[in-house]
């Protein structure tokens, strides 16, 4: 294939490395179970970044924020809800390593995954809603010449981003949701909030058209995809309420938009609240539809959006 990925054998890229996962705190520990299960599939083939200089993260965050976030001064450093510790430093600076790292693995291979979680809460001023750095936004950060559109859909809206797009002219975040955590739209910043059970799936359909619209109007040179397990119906958070054919569906139709369109894409497990093991199943659901599309779909091409639907996923995940 074009894209240096090998019909019939497809691996996608992805990053990992136990830093990202100290088993001390269950948000970060549930990683570990995702990579394990992915790798075990035979769905990926794992690469350990290195972690981020934190040099690189100048001028990204407020600077007395960044001071205090490495060193662990406090309050600041534990500002985010996750009480800090050099573990909780370390697993963030090797996250967003995992970030440059499989940017750079997209732009070669047309896409990759980083088995991250925690960015996209952060703002300027500081961490938030466990989120310490925006490893969203640092891709817009670190390569000022790169448009990079976030396609957000996490249970929680992206308001870290959000603020972020305001400031960067180079990002474009675009944000589906089921809580609205602040996120309500702004410069470069597009925000809807879905809930299935009200509104139908249909709805939901209909919102990821309208980004595809966005994605043709703003026409990216990196997408970068939050494809959160915590919209899972079944999720203690979810108000989203997607089942997991709906889910699997949602993962094709961001996926596609990239194929089709040559758009090299970066994915991110982001948010998941049930146990671990119904997490990583969910994840392996994500990077299956990932396979799917980059094995089916030529780019270029239009792709029947009901494609795919049949092709099998983890039912154990859940409903």
């Amino acid at each position: 294939m074009s894209d240096g990925l090998r019909q019939g054998t497809l691996r996608i890229p992805a990053f990992y490395r136990p830093e990202y996962a100290p088993a001390e705190v269950p948000l970060l520990a549930r990683l570990d179970t995702t990579a394990r299960r992915i790798e075990q599939l035979g769905l990926v083939d794992l690469h350990a970044p290195a972690p981020i200089d934190p040099e690189r993260l100048a001028g990204l965050h407020d600077e007395t924020y960044l001071r205090d976030f490495i060193s662990g001064r406090e309050p600041m450093a534990s500002r985010q809800g996750i009480a800090w510790s050099t573990r909780v430093r370390d697993a963030t600076l090797a996250m967003l390593g995992g970030q440059l790292a499989g940017a750079e693995a997209a732009q070669r291979h047309g896409i990759a995954m980083n088995i991250a979680r925690g960015f996209h809460h952060a703002v300027p001023a500081c961490g938030s809603g466990y989120c310490p750095l925006n490893g969203l936004a640092l891709l817009a950060h670190v390569a000022p010449d790169r448009r990079v559109m976030v396609i957000d859909c996490d249970e929680h809206g992206g308001n870290g981003t959000e603020e972020f797009a305001a400031r960067l002219p180079n990002l474009f975040n675009v944000s589906i949701f089921g809580t609205r955590f602040g996120c309500r739209g702004g410069t470069r910043s597009w925000a809807s909030l879905v809930r299935v059970r009200d509104h139908g799936f249909q709805r939901y359909l209909d919102v990821l058209q309208e980004a595809e619209t966005l994605v043709d109007t703003h026409r990216p040179d990196l997408l970068v995809y939050q494809a959160g397990a915590d919209c899972h119906v079944d999720d203690p958070k979810s108000q989203v309420g997607l089942t997991t054919h709906q889910m699997f569906m949602r993962d094709l139709t961001v996926f596609r938009m990239a194929r089709m369109r040559g758009i090299p894409l970066l994915f991110v497990v982001a948010g998941g609240y049930q146990q671990a093991q119904r997490v990583a199943r969910l994840n392996a659901n994500t990077v299956r539809a990932a396979r799917h599309v980059w094995l089916t779909v030529t780019p270029g091409t239009s792709a029947d959006p009901k494609a795919g639907a049949g092709t099998s996923t983890d039912g154990n995940a859940a409903s």
